[in-house]
Parts: C-alpha cells; sequence; structure tokens
C-alpha cells in the first residue's frame, strides 16, 4: 500500500518536471531563434557595408556575428548524429547564444521530438537556412579576396553585394517561418500538455481513490487476520492484561504446556514462569511497562501442568502504544527444549574429540590459559605436559586407520588412569595428547609423567593377532606465575617433547623456560621464518658441483647446492638454515623451489639440456610427508618439458629409514617415467647394505668421512674399496665424496669408481655460470 502510494507521488513529481522542461525548451528555442535573426541581420549589414568600403574591421564584425547561427547549425548537426554528441551541441548552442541554463532542455526536446509533426516544421525551415548561411560565409571569403588584392574588381564586387542581398531576402521568410513554426508548436504543445495534465490527474485521482479503498480494505481484515493467524499459529500465543493475567491463549499454547484452554484463561503470567527464571528479563519488563521499548526477548523455563519443565523462547510485545487505554501485550511462546538439547551436544562436540572423548586443542587453550591465571593471582604451580606416540604411524600404515583410532582410545584411557580428578588431559591431534597437572610441582611432575611413560610402553596394543609397543615421548614445562604466557608454554612443551624424540623417544623431558636446550631449539625456530621471507623475497640461489666420470671426464653430470642469502645480503651456509628447515617443515619447500628452478633453467637451455648426462638434486625426508609430493614433480617435469632421465634424486640413508614405506613407493614412480636415484651418505648408516635389497637406487654415493683419508688410512680404504665393489657387483653406479686430493683420486680410479666428487675435482660454482659455459 505504502509503496503504491509512493509511486504515485513519483510519477506526479516526474510528470510535472516534464512539463515544465518541454515548455523551457520551447521558450529557449524561441529566444534562440531571436538572436538567431538578430544575428544573421547584423552579418549581413556589415557584410554590405564591407563590400562598399572594404574596411576590415567591418568583415570582422560580419565575421563575429555570422558566427551565432553557425553554432545554432553545428549544434542541431552534433544533436542530429547517432549517438548525440553532446559536447558539440552545447559548445555550438553556447555559440548561438543561448542561456547555458536553457541547454540542457533544448537538446532534451529536439532529441525526443525533433522527428514529431508538431516540431519537423520549425526543425525543416531550419535546415533550410543552411545552405544560405554557409553561402554568406562563402560571401565574406569572396569579397575579402577582392578587396586584398591589387587591383579589386568593383564590377565583382558589385556582383557579390547583389547575391548578398538576395541571400538577405531568402533568408528574411524562413526566419518568420521559423518563428511562427515554433510559435505554432507552443501552442500545440500548451493544449498537449492541457489533455495529458486532465488525463494524468484523473488518473492519479482513481488511483488514489483505489488505493484507499484497498487501505479501508486492510484494515477492517487486520483483525480477521490477526485472529485467524493467533488460533492457527504453530507457536504458541496468548494475550496478557496489564494486570498480567492470561485474557487469550491459542491451541498451540495449550499444547506446549499441556494444559486446556479453559484452564489457562484467568491464569497469572507469573504462575507458569518457573520459579529459578523469574528475575529473567526483570529488567526489560520494568522498561516495557516504563513505555521505553514496546518488546523484547529472551529464554526460561515454564512449568507444564504435570509440574515438569520446558525451555521456551518468548517474544514479549505491547499491542497499542496509546497511553490512554490500558496496555495489553502479545506473548508469543515458541518450545525450544530441543535445539538447547541440540545446542548442548554440539557444544559438547566443539570442545571435545570425537574419537576418545577427551577435551579438544581449543577447550584446552581455555584450560591453560585459566590456570596460567590461576598461577598469577593465586601464585600456585602447575604442570603442562605434551605427549607424543612414538610408533603410531606403524601402526597406522601396517594395520590400518581402524587400529590406529583403537590405540589412541586405548592410550586415551591408560593416560586417564594414572591422572588425579583435578589434572586435564585433552587430544589436540593426530597422536598428540596434553594434560594439566594442577597444584603440581616440577618435581612430582617428573614423576606422575613417567608413571605415564610407564603405563603406556608397559601396556602392548595388540590387533589382529599383530603386538605393538607403542611408548611415548613426554615434554613438561612447569606453569608459574613467571611464565608469559599460553603461546610461550604451549611452544615450550612442543620443543620439550620434541627433545625427547630426539633424544632417543620413550623419556620424559623436563625443559625450563630459561633452559639452554630451549634457548637453541628457540633459535633454530627463528630461522624457520628467515627460510620462508627468503623464499618469498627469491634470496635463494643456487650452486653446481660437477660429478667427474673417470673414465670419460667430458661428460656432464652435478649436484645442485641450494644456497640463501641474508637480510643484509651475506650467503649463508647450508649447515646454519638447513637443519631448521629439516627439524620444522620448511624443508619440503625448499625442495620444490629447487626442482622447479632446476627444470625452469634447464628448459631455457635447450643445448646444455641435449648433452647433460643427470642433475642431482638432494630431497628431504620431510617431503614424503606431503601426499601431493610425487604429482608435484611429475606435473613439473610435464610442465618444463624436462625429460625425467636428466634428474637424478639423492636421497639419504636417515630419510629412507624413516619413510621406508613412501620413499620406496615415490622411487619406484618416479624410476617408471624414466628418473634415476642415488642413495647419499652411503656406509654412514648401520644398515646400508640391507637397504639395497629393498630401494630401487641407480647410484651410491659413498660417504666422504670414508673417502677424505683413503691415501693415509687402511680402514677407510677397504671400506671404500669394499662398497665399490658390492656396488657394482650390484650394477650401481658409484660416486665417491669429498674428493679432494690427487692421491686420493688415483687410488678411486684404480678402483675403478665411476665418477669422484670434491673440491680435488671441481669447487662449486653458480648453477647460473655452469648453465652459461656449456656450448
Amino acid at each position: 500500500m505504502t509503496l503504491g502510494l509512493l509511486l504515485v507521488a513519483v510519477l506526479a513529481a516526474g510528470f510535472s518536471v516534464a512539463v515544465v522542461q518541454i515548455q523551457s525548451a520551447i521558450a529557449a528555442y524561441i529566444g534562440g531563434q531571436s538572436a538567431w535573426s538578430r544575428a544573421q541581420l547584423a552579418a549581413i549589414h556589415h557584410l554590405d557595408a564591407y563590400a562598399e568600403t572594404g574596411q576590415a574591421d567591418a568583415l570582422e564584425r560580419a565575421r563575429d556575428w555570422l558566427a551565432v547561427p553557425l553554432g545554432d547549425l553545428d549544434a542541431r548537426r552534433a544533436m542530429e548524429t547517432t549517438p548525440v554528441d553532446s559536447a558539440a551541441a552545447r559548445d555550438g548552442l553556447l555559440r548561438g547564444l543561448n542561456h547555458p541554463d536553457d541547454i540542457g532542455h533544448m537538446i532534451w526536446l529536439f532529441r525526443l521530438f525533433s522527428e514529431s509533426p508538431v516540431f519537423q516544421g520549425a526543425v525543416e525551415t531550419w535546415r533550410e537556412s543552411d545552405a544560405y548561411l554557409l553561402e554568406l560565409v562563402t560571401l565574406a571569403e569572396q569579397l575579402e579576396r577582392e578587396w586584398q588584392a591589387d587591383a579589386p574588381s568593383m564590377a565583382e564586387i558589385a556582383r557579390l553585394r547583389g547575391r548578398l542581398g538576395e541571400v538577405n531576402r531568402s533568408l528574411a521568410p524562413l526566419t518568420e517561418d521559423f518563428r511562427r513554426a515554433m510559435t505554432d508548436a507552443s501552442r500545440a504543445m500548451r493544449r498537449i500538455l492541457s489533455l495529458f495534465s486532465v488525463a494524468f490527474l484523473l488518473t492519479m485521482g482513481l488511483i488514489a481513490g483505489l488505493l484507499g479503498w484497498r487501505l479501508s480494505l486492510a484494515i477492517t481484515s487486520a483483525e480477521r487476520k490477526f485472529r485467524v493467524t493467533f488460533e492457527q499459529a504453530a507457536v504458541g500465543m496468548t494475550q496478557v492484561d496489564d494486570k498480567g493475567y492470561l485474557i487469550d491463549v491459542n491451541q498451540a499454547l495449550c499444547g506446549i504446556l499441556r494444559y486446556p484452554k479453559a484452564a489457562l484463561l484467568g491464569m497469572r503470567y507469573r504462575d507458569l514462569v518457573y520459579p529459578e527464571d523469574w528475575d529473567i528479563g526483570r529488567e526489560q519488563r520494568a522498561e516495557m511497562l516504563a513505555g521505553t521499548i514496546n518488546s523484547y526477548t529472551l529464554e526460561q523455563r515454564f512449568l507444564c501442568r504435570e509440574g515438569d519443565t520446558v525451555w521456551v523462547k518468548l517474544t514479549v510485545s505491547r499491542m497499542s502504544a496509546d497511553t490512554s487505554r490500558a496496555p495489553l501485550y502479545v506473548v508469543i511462546i515458541e518450545d525450544v527444549s530441543e535445539s538447547r538439547r541440540l545446542s548442548v551436544e554440539l557444544n559438547y562436540q566443539a570442545t571435545h574429540d570425537v574419537l576418545t572423548g577427551l577435551p579438544n586443542r581449543r577447550a584446552f587453550e581455555r584450560s591453560l590459559a585459566e590456570a596460567l591465571r590461576q598461577a598469577r593471582t593465586e601464585d600456585s604451580t602447575h604442570a603442562l605436559c605434551f605427549i607424543d606416540l612414538d610408533q603410531f604411524k606403524i601402526v597406522n600404515d601396517t594395520s590400518g586407520h581402524i587400529a590406529g583410532d583403537q590405540l589412541l582410545r586405548q592410550t586415551a584411557d591408560l593416560l586417564l588412569s594414572r591422572l588425579r580428578d583435578g589434572d586435564l588431559l585433552a587430544r589436540l591431534g593426530g597422536d598428540e595428547f596434553a594434560v594439566i597437572l594442577e597444584d603440581c610441582d616440577i618435581e612430582k611432575a617428573c614423576q606422575v609423567t613417567e608413571k605415564l611413560r610407564a603405563i603406556v610402553a608397559e601396556t602392548p596394543f595388540s590387533w589382529e593377532g599383530a603386538l605393538y609397543t607403542p611408548g611415548c615421548s613426554i615434554g613438561v614445562v612447569p606453569i608459574t606465575s613467571a611464565s608469559s604466557d599460553t603461546g610461550s608454554l604451549l611452544r615450550t612443551a612442543d620443543i620439550a617433547c620434541y627433545l625427547a624424540k630426539e633424544q632417543g623417544r620413550n623419556r620424559v623431558h623436563l625443559l625450563q623456560e630459561d633452559d639452554r636446550q630451549l634457548a637453541e631449539q628457540r633459535g633454530e625456530m627463528a630461522w624457520l621464518g628467515r627460510i620462508r621471507s627468503a623464499l618469498a623475497e627469491q634470496r635463494i640461489f643456487l650452486d653446481a658441483q660437477r660429478l667427474v666420470c673417470l673414465a670419460h671426464p667430458d661428460s656432464l653430470r652435478y649436484e645442485v647446492l641450494v644456497r640463501l642469502i641474508d637480510e643484509d645480503g651475506k650467503v649463508i651456509p647450508p649447515g646454519n638454515f638447513l637443519p631448521a628447515a629439516e627439524r620444522f617443515g620448511a624443508a619440503h619447500q625448499i625442495d620444490r623451489w629447487v626442482i622447479e628452478h632446476v627444470c625452469e633453467q634447464l628448459a631455457a637451455h635447450p643445448q646444455h639440456l641435449a648433452r647433460l648426462e643427470a642433475c642431482h638434486i638432494n630431497l628431504s625426508g620431510r617431503s614424503f610427508d606431503h601426499a601431493d609430493f610425487h604429482d608435484f614433480v611429475v606435473e613439473t617435469l610435464d610442465h618444463y618439458a624436462v625429460p625425467p632421465g636428466k634428474l637424478c634424486f639423492e636421497i639419504t640413508e636417515t630419510a629412507a629409514v624413516r619413510n621406508l614405506l613412501d620413499v620406496t613407493s615415490f622411487m619406484e614412480k618416479l624410476s617408471k617415467r624414466g628418473c634415476t636415484f642415488a642413495l647419499d651418505d652411503f656406509g654412514a648408516g648401520l644398515s646400508s647394505f640391507g637397504y639395497l635389497r629393498c630401494l630401487p637406487v641407480d647410484c651410491l654415493k659413498i660417504d666422504g668421512l670414508f673417502v677424505r683419508d683413503i691415501a693415509n688410512n687402511e680402514t677407510d680404504l677397504a671400506m671404500v674399496r669394499a662398497i665399490n665393489e658390492i656396488g657394482q657387483t650390484l650394477n650401481k653406479t658409484i660416486v665417491a665424496e669429498f674428493v679432494e686430493t690427487d692421491e686420493a683420486l688415483e687410488l678411486l680410479r684404480e678402483m675403478g669408481v665411476h665418477y669422484a666428487q670434491g673440491y680435488g675435482v671441481h669447487r662449486p660454482c653458480r648453477f647460473k655460470a655452469l648453465l652459461a659455459e656449456t656450448p
């Protein structure tokens, strides 16, 4: 209804504006015609004076006046283009001495009505004048040429002057015709607009009448609709008088409270509210009685007929703002018992681990913050413990995730059995648990955590005939008033747990916030941010070191070595940042950067690539923790169209052992595509030859620890000779690392080692320099 009235008002306003604009534009054209006629006569007058006297100022004044009708001509042509050239039309009308405020209306009128019968005659007359105006321009130019000639022809001047008079006589009736046509158009438009005004007013009156009639119908039906809505609403509804008694209720409310309608009518609203909840909404009720608010919504419990309770959401609204009458209130009551139950359940799920039923990380961090607050305000001491299962991945990989889930549940039960009532055990995710030992000094915390470690280690896990002894590593950190914040506590406990794993697993490690080991670990963690910044800012580059073939020195094989530039522009040795990258999860980012950078550079140097035997790339064991690593390598090779056989990936024995299944799968898949693999630092491990049976490696790189001193140490020489002989028996390519002397190189050549690598045969250079120097 309101929209209809607004539409009527908008239409009336729009029509009025349109009438005013049309009338204003017609008046502007009539005024413009007067200026046009005056300027045309003045231009002819001064041209005639110039023809008679040859005075230059008369010609100049003639052209100034002639510019007025020529401006109107340019404006009309601009308005006749499609689309309209508004800028040119405005400029022309301004030169035609039309008022700037009228120009917009004039353009609008011409664009809409120039082809209408009312204005068509005036426009045609305007067009007929074009030829004469342009002839005046030509006559002015011809007279100027004659008078500027060395011997003006008076006969020609007289002829031109005669033609000037003829043009003047031709323009006079056109001027009158245009004025008459615009006057007729003005009268016609007045009649048309008058008829439209009458029709419009009649239409608006009819619409207003219809709207009023509909408004009357809406008002008369409102009570009926309210009654229908009240009775048939799916939610409970009641009307309450100013004294708090129910004067009307609907059937839905009777169903919610399980009362018959007759029993509810006349009851006090307060008698239905559960006594402990009556104070809920006290302030809102007071504000409504005072008239400062008209409605409020809250949740509270209502009493049912049998005495039990139901949670309801109620909205109380004042029915009338008329202060002369006693107020009535409408209360809408919705049963929210089920939604509250679901809310409680969802809140439990949001704060608890689904698998074990323990609090999750979110709930644990809130409890940790509370423990720290208590330590500061009550000067109490607590302990934070991080627990990480040591063989969870083995159980998952060999017996499946169902077995792994059962192991986690068993571990949770074992840990709970050794904790006090006030202690909190939570599962942070994966195989990580955390404990807050309440009111527990560090000495007692170590005793408790040792019991936790022992119960996990001493309780075997059995699954489908397989028996496992998981064990766990535990990091312990005190929570005292001196503790900085929860974030620092969590990081310290994480580092403590990591150190427990580093020191051999299945042990407890205590770490104070001022501990030297903590400082070292935090120093390494600081490298993580520096490494990521270097990757983002392209402060990382590659060196390359040749692997010289002892039988064919001209062959091209090399290993790329990653280097990092610090914030001051200094090159950082790999030993400073690669261990931190390995420990804290940034090594896989470096591996991916190296692989993509190598493939990009090789693709950009096709001649070098054609000659290349193999480019060796070191891989971190951490890269195999990412399921998409194989896909990344394949996609990179395909993107840069680098033949897979040109790349040889080097993997250390330690990395291979830690991720044996993943590494083997990765090597087998890429081997099928043509890539080769080298086992780096071979001989340094405890079971190097044993892994040759299960790892599809093509190349063995003898650890430099044995190669460096073979010229002086018989034991090292024997080790290198044994590795070489066994490796060649297995058809592996043998590379000796750390070759630094001619004596060592000669011994390796006598043994038949295939390749030598080290400062004695080639010092590392920039990878780009090696690419550039290769023909």
